[in-house]
């Protein structure tokens, strides 16, 4: 038996059932986990089909204000506000189709602000949706929304950079990425 096969996977299914937080504190985790990380050549990802604003952080406890201090105050912190802070430490690519509710999203103040943020319009057919970043990958079939975050029944796997398995569906969904996103205009 190999070692790898004796290590316990840190990758995780994780269904949300319409209620629940389990998909919210999950983002809200590894996101801010983001803001911590050092700069890295690779791109950070954000595909799906529908973009919207929702509030990414809640910060009642004031627990967030050490990565925003321009939002300390701040009892929630919105997912543009998330991306404008992100794109001053990566560089960021988001990937939507043209609906009404994702280009209000992407004409939003905040985002227009971010200095290292592309973005790129699919095809409508376009239905990949995830989060990729070069430590984890989060795939499934929530459109990173307010109703894909907060209502909607979803499920999602949460892929780590932790193991050899985590490693390698990274690079591959890089691989896939980095060719989608040079195919789009």
């Amino acid at each position: 038996m190999s070692a790898e096969s004796r290590t316990p996977s840190a990758n995780r299914d994780i269904w949300s059932h319409g209620s629940g937080t389990q998909i919210r504190d999950l983002l809200s985790s590894c996101l801010a986990s983001l803001l911590l990380m050092p700069a890295n050549p690779k791109p950070v990802y954000f595909s799906s089909p529908w973009i919207s604003d929702f509030v990414l952080l809640e910060n009642h406890f004031r627990q967030f204000s050490a990565l925003f201090p321009e939002l300390d105050g701040r009892a929630e912190i919105r997912f543009s506000e998330y991306l404008e802070a992100l794109a001053r430490r990566a560089h960021l690519r988001l990937i939507a189709t043209r609906n009404e509710t994702s280009e209000n999203f992407l004409a939003c103040s905040a985002i227009r602000r971010a200095t290292n943020l592309e973005r790129r319009f699919a095809p409508e057919e376009h239905h990949e949706k995830g989060i990729l970043t070069p430590w984890f990958y989060i795939e499934g079939s929530m459109n990173i929304t307010y109703s894909g975050v907060h209502v909607r029944g979803e499920k999602i796997t949460y892929h780590v950079g932790a193991d050899e398995v985590g490693r390698r569906k990274i690079a591959r969904a890089y691989l896939e990425f980095d060719r989608y996103w040079g195919l789009l205009k």
